[in-house]
């Protein structure tokens, strides 16, 4: 009897575990059909729209990088610090797919006369809504450590393309829309009611490293992924841009989420007995 209770016990016991930008209870559900515990490497960018950069000129407010961040002939990139990502099959669990992307150390700072408004260390959360958070600074000084800076919109995203001898994955098209906080947070830094919620502000392109490629953590996989195109924030996206012979061989199968990659490697056939 006192080994029932305590198996019992046991059974019940919740432990923390981190999903997503917080903290979530495990519990008994459907099991995870592939998880990468540590995202490495490569980069989110953003190529700006010439009526986001416009409005802010006519504004006089000019856009620059921040650390390791760098705008080049009008594209914002911002390197990939790390993250986590655990996907389920689709109907299962909602959001399918947890996790966040991390940016930590760059970022883009809005500035007008002596006032600089700083946003950086971005995080990418592929849930629903799909978001962009990260820590805002005037002149110098923290506003806010996470706040939802950018609207994410899955629907326009093209299909996934691999590159075999880079090992790498890339996903374009995602549209990035400044969210209404962050638009009123601006017209207030200064001083003008022009900057508007859901102002569009460039398509992005986030790159990675594929699974196993440097220090990269390889992904756990308790089964093979949902066969059929791979849910977005707006739609669904087919995985035919993914190299044949990495297919073909069973090796990789990529989901997206909300403009999130996702990239976990399908067991063969053989494998699975």
């Amino acid at each position: 009897m006192k080994m029932r209770m305590m198996a019992a016990a046991g059974v019940a016991a919740l432990a923390l575990t981190g999903v997503g930008s917080g903290l979530a209870f495990a519990q008994s559900g459907p099991p995870p059909v592939a998880t990468i515990p540590s995202l490495t490497g490569q980069s989110t960018s953003v190529k700006l729209d010439s009526g986001f950069t416009d409005a802010l000129k006519s504004l006089d407010v000019t856009p620059a990088p921040t650390g390791k961040g760098t705008v080049t002939d009008g594209t914002a990139k911002f390197p990939i610090t790390g993250g986590n990502v655990t996907v389920y099959k689709p109907g299962e669990v909602t959001p399918y797919v947890q996790g966040m992307i991390m940016h930590d150390g760059s970022g883009l700072s809005l500035t007008k006369g002596s006032t600089k408004v700083t946003l950086e260390n971005f995080v990418i959360d592929p849930g629903q809504p799909a978001t962009l958070k990260g820590k805002v600074l005037a002149n110098g000084s923290t506003l806010a450590d996470s706040v939802t800076l950018f609207d994410l919109d899955g629907s326009t995203l093209k299909p996934i393309a691999t590159d075999a001898s880079a090992n790498t994955a890339t996903l374009t098209g995602t549209t990035v829309r400044l969210s209404s906080d962050a638009a009123a947070a601006l017209d207030k830094a200064f001083g003008t009611d022009a900057i508007k919620g859901g102002t569009t502000v460039g398509i992005a392109t986030i790159v990675v490293d594929l699974p196993g490629k440097g220090g990269s953590s390889s992904s756990s996989m308790p089964g093979a992924m949902p066969s059929g195109g791979a849910q977005t924030g707006g739609g669904s996206t087919a995985t035919g841009g993914a190299d044949p012979a990495l297919l073909a061989g069973g090796v990789l199968t990529l989901a997206v989420a909300g403009g999130a990659l996702v990239v976990v490697r399908r067991r063969r056939a053989t494998d699975r007995g």
